[in-house]
């Protein structure tokens, strides 16, 4: 190194050069075979030869291009025979203006002594409060939702150096609000000596005209597509004596066109090109740019990851880094270490609804979740079995308590678990009583209120106390992620400079929205395929480049207006997205910028966006060629290298047959129905014990309100007993009848909760079934005579040496010793699915053959508001209950006996087939998909046959 420069640093490089942010002093290379193993830099150095090698600084609009500069004259020098060079000044144009700021501080700078700046988030906290305090704002205005849009506002006035007068003058009623909330701000910010972006950079253009800070000779501006703002152009200015921008490159790419179907289509064709393109030049360096990647990086990510490391989803994939780099990071808040820590912080506050406590019980971030796997399996169980679709974290403690009584003798990981969150909530009770105890004035006015960096170390605590991040070790990018996480933390509790103390909601919102603005962007080796936005993409210099969605709709980009500054000085000041012929001129730059810098360049779009179609934008020539060699179809067999894997064969259709120890079989009727429906899905259920997962609702479920209308008419035959006796009574005795059940049935059901339906529901309850029952009387008075001889019978039939237990609903006998069987449905019922060969309904059909009566008729009382009140069903004879059939509509001429000869022979082969082993997945009736839809990851039904479909809204669990 050179002696002379102060505070010189050496780096030894290791697998690429210049990778770190510009330093003063020099840079050497270690040996020769690590020079030969960089990959080629993503900057063409030569246009800035001459400028480096005479001590031009340069300054770049984002410190990726920065870097790249760096190594592409580290492997120029190191190409010249040097092992020794000095680090040219290339800086990022904002970090050039920090260092500027920290020089000053440095140095004492009278205007800016013992101030700072203020961090973003501190600056929202403070516009939120301001807004929020605001008298004279509109109704309805709140500060979480204009912080954002004041902030911005008052960087676009400092920054272009906007007029306040002209702003006041302006008539744009948005502005003047803004204006006394600018007051207000600027004074706050005094008040803690503290400053903003804008206000720092001022100052630096201050310390340069009065000669406080030093000019430099020269300055050349590289690949700006957009011009500094007004104030750091007088910045640049005053601290150069001249500067320049670089020239646009000379050379043209060859250039192609494609269309795909829709934007995922066009991922995975860009996918499919890269790889394609590597595997012919594997020292090329590729460019996939999206100009949203921001927003569908998850989606663009996921289709690289299928495409060049297909296992990655894999169970004992490593979680490695990708084979590639994606230079739009992903939010701190979304990735699952940091996730897990915020979601386990507000486990203080609730209710939450019931997914928030089973996706936390599904979490590895905390205690020993391979330990406790089947303690917290049997806790989100019981949670959705205790009808609260919103919990309290009270009754996660008390369900885990539960959920460990359930654990064999011997095994703590429950009670561990338990103890661990009952110390959560005793630290949290803890502290708001700590914090209330400081004054009364507290207790009335603020609450458990405590500064930023207390609740850090707070937080801090009671993830300790949880077991957060786990007993796993963490392996590389969850280890960054929890670097990442601490710094955070650190910028978290230096809040406390420009805020106010804040109760713990408050405090977890803040970090929330620290995490989710803070981007964690995993660190890797150099890869010869990068996915960039436009503006990182620009001045990088590439062999292959792919740009995407260059349709209609985004090249060039509309405007998009502030809405708390005036649009007619926003035009004027030419601010950013404000005027659509700059829009259209920063387009045509980019195009020509991303020609001059690479040697093929494919244009790409999505033809269809929804039910929209767009075109290729009219910057891009429609007549270019496709990439491919077909461009019919870009899908990943059309580029795939991998030969087609010789798959083995399994049959899938056989199951073990039914072992003598297997029964008694649990279950009735369903077993044969679901036999009929879908053979695989009989077997999952029945002899796997495949269920769904309870789904708590809001008031009375499906099932609930079913049993009340059963109950209520089973409690009101029991009374009434007779055809006789329910036309003899008047109206206002069946309906105080009626009255007395349904009030029976609702306190049966009150015991069975573990929660009182209160008074007012109770009351709504009672009235929808009294309208709804009275109007099934009322049906039933029309019929001919009966007496009703079984409620809720308990029935036993035989078939094919299975034995099946029933309950039916209602017997009713005729003066001639038939029966009349009834099951009660709050749904939609067809007489329809008694017939095939495979009925979909054989709950009917097993009743009429268990029962040891001559039949008379059987059917469906369907019992719904919104299918409506009606009997279903058939008989042999004629007018014995309004809107029965005639038998002959479910086996043509068939009598009672012949009817249910068939029906026998029918159940006795689906007990035959379930007895045997069949396990088919082949659906024959819809209800077999409709209303089993929680056994397709089972079935794989959606992946093995093509042609089933869901039926939309139809579509249910249970």
């Amino acid at each position: 190194t050179d002696g002379a420069e102060t505070g010189a640093k050496t780096l030894c490089l290791r697998g690429s050069i210049g990778t770190g942010y510009a330093c003063a002093g020099t840079i050497s290379i270690q040996d020769q075979s690590q020079k030969d193993a960089m990959l080629k830099p993503l900057f063409d150095i030569s246009p800035l030869r001459d400028e480096l090698s005479a001590g031009t600084r340069i300054l770049t609009p984002n410190r990726r291009l920065a870097r790249q500069i760096l190594s592409a004259w580290g492997q120029h020098s190191a190409e010249q025979g040097q092992r020794v060079w000095r680090q040219p000044s290339v800086q990022a144009l904002d970090d050039w203006l920090d260092q500027c700021w920290q020089e000053l501080q440095d140095r004492a700078y009278p205007d800016c002594a013992g101030c700072s700046i203020v961090a973003t988030q501190a600056e929202r906290l403070l516009w939120e409060k301001l807004i929020d305090a605001d008298e004279d704002k509109p109704p309805l205005l709140g500060g979480s939702s204009f912080a954002r849009l004041a902030q911005t506002a008052l960087q676009m006035v400092e920054h272009w150096r906007v007029s306040l007068s002209e702003l006041a003058s302006s008539g744009h009623e948005p502005c003047v609000h803004w204006l006394r909330w600018r007051e207000m701000f600027y004074q706050a910010l005094a008040e803690k000596k503290l400053l903003t972006t804008g206000q720092a950079r001022i100052q630096v253009l201050e310390a340069f005209q009065q000669g406080f800070l030093g000019r430099h000779p020269r300055l050349l501006l590289v690949a700006f597509s957009n011009r500094p703002a007004p104030l750091l152009q007088e910045i640049i200015a005053e601290a150069f004596d001249t500067h320049d921008y670089a020239p646009a490159g000379k050379s043209r790419a060859s250039q192609f066109q494609h269309r795909s179907t829709s934007d995922h289509e066009e991922i995975s064709a860009a996918a499919q090109w890269a790889k394609q393109q590597l595997a012919a030049q594997p020292d090329s360096r590729i460019g996939l740019v999206f100009p949203n990647l921001g927003s569908q990086r998850q989606r663009i990510e996921r289709t690289l990851r299928e495409v060049f490391s297909p296992d990655y989803a894999l169970p004992g994939s490593p979680h490695r880094v990708p084979p590639f780099n994606i230079s739009a990071g992903q939010s701190l808040a979304d990735t699952p270490l940091i996730n897990a820590a915020l979601k386990l912080l507000a486990l203080q506050h609730s209710p939450q609804p019931l997914s928030f406590y089973c996706e936390l019980l599904n979490n590895p971030f905390w205690g020993d979740a391979d330990a406790e796997q089947v303690v917290r399996a049997q806790c989100q169980l019981l949670l959705r079995r205790g009808d609260k679709p919103q919990p309290g974290s009270a009754d996660l403690r008390t369900t885990m308590a539960r959920a460990a009584e359930t654990l064999p003798e011997g095994d703590i990981t429950g009670q561990r678990l338990s103890r661990a969150l009952q110390a959560f909530a005793e630290r949290c009770r803890a502290t708001a009583l700590s914090s209330q105890q400081t004054t009364a004035h507290a207790v009335r006015h603020q609450g458990a209120q405590r500064s930023f960096s207390t609740w850090a170390e707070e937080f801090v605590t009671r993830l300790e106390l949880l077991g957060w991040p786990g007993s796993r070790t963490l392996d590389s990018i969850e280890y960054q992620q929890q670097q990442l996480w601490v710094d955070v933390l650190s910028e978290f509790a230096a809040l406390d400079r420009a805020t106010d103390p804040v109760d713990s909601a408050a405090a977890l919102r803040a970090l929330s929205r620290l995490c989710r603005e803070r981007i964690f962007q995993p660190e890797s080796e150099d890869s010869p395929i990068q996915v960039l936005g436009v503006l990182e993409a620009g001045g990088l210099a590439f062999d292959k480049l792919w740009l995407a969605e260059m349709h209609d709709a985004q090249w060039p980009q509309l405007p998009d207006y502030h809405p708390l500054l005036p649009v007619p000085l926003q035009r004027r000041c030419q601010m950013p997205r404000s005027s659509a012929d700059e829009e259209l001129s920063i387009a045509r730059r980019l195009l020509e910028d991303f020609q001059s810098h690479c040697r093929e360049l494919v244009f790409s779009y999505g033809h269809y966006d929804g039910d929209s179609e767009r075109q290729v934008s009219r910057l891009i020539d429609p007549g270019l060629a496709s990439p491919f060699a077909d461009d019919g179809i870009s899908t990943a067999l059309q580029f795939s290298n991998t030969p087609p894997a010789n798959l083995e064969k399994i049959a899938v259709d056989q199951a073990p047959a039914l072992l003598e120890e297997e029964l008694p079989l649990r279950g009735g009727s369903g077993l044969l129905r679901d036999q009929a429906g879908c053979p695989f899905n009989a077997f999952a259920v029945w002899r796997l014990g495949a269920e769904p997962l309870p789904e708590p609702s809001f008031g009375l479920n499906p099932m609930e309100r079913g049993n009340l209308v059963h109950q209520a008419l089973e409690l009101f035959w029991a009374e009434c007993r007779n055809f006789e006796k329910l036309v003899s009574q008047s109206l206002n005795e069946r309906d105080e009848l009626l009255t007395r059940s349904i009030d029976g049935a609702i306190s049966n059901l009150q015991k069975s909760r573990q929660e009182k339906l209160g008074r007012r529901f109770v009351a709504l309850e009672s009235q929808r079934l009294q309208a709804l029952l009275s109007t099934w009387l009322e049906l039933e008075s029309r019929r001919a005579p009966f007496s009703v001889v079984g409620r809720e019978q308990k029935l036993e039939v035989q078939l094919d040496e299975l034995a099946f237990s029933l309950r039916v609903d209602r017997i009713d006998e005729l003066p001639d010793g038939s029966a009349v069987l009834i099951d009660y449905k709050t749904g939609q019922t067809t007489i329809r699915n008694l017939s095939g060969e495979r009925p979909e309904e054989v709950q009917l059909m097993l009743y009429a053959l268990a029962i040891d009566r001559p039949m008379a008729a059987l059917g469906f009382g369907q019992i719904s508001a919104n299918k409506g009140v009606v009997f279903k069903g058939i008989t042999d004879r004629d007018a014995l209950i309004p809107g029965a059939n005639g038998l002959d509509a479910v086996e043509g001429e068939a009598t009672w006996p012949e009817t249910l000869m068939i029906w026998r022979e029918r159940l006795d082969n689906l007990a035959r087939e379930f007895r045997a082993g069949e396990a088919e997945v082949q659906f024959y009736t819809n209800a077999a998909l409709r209303y089993q839809n929680h056994l397709l990851p089972l079935n794989r039904a959606l992946d093995t046959l093509g042609d089933v479909e869901e039926d939309g809204d139809d579509a249910q669990t249970g």
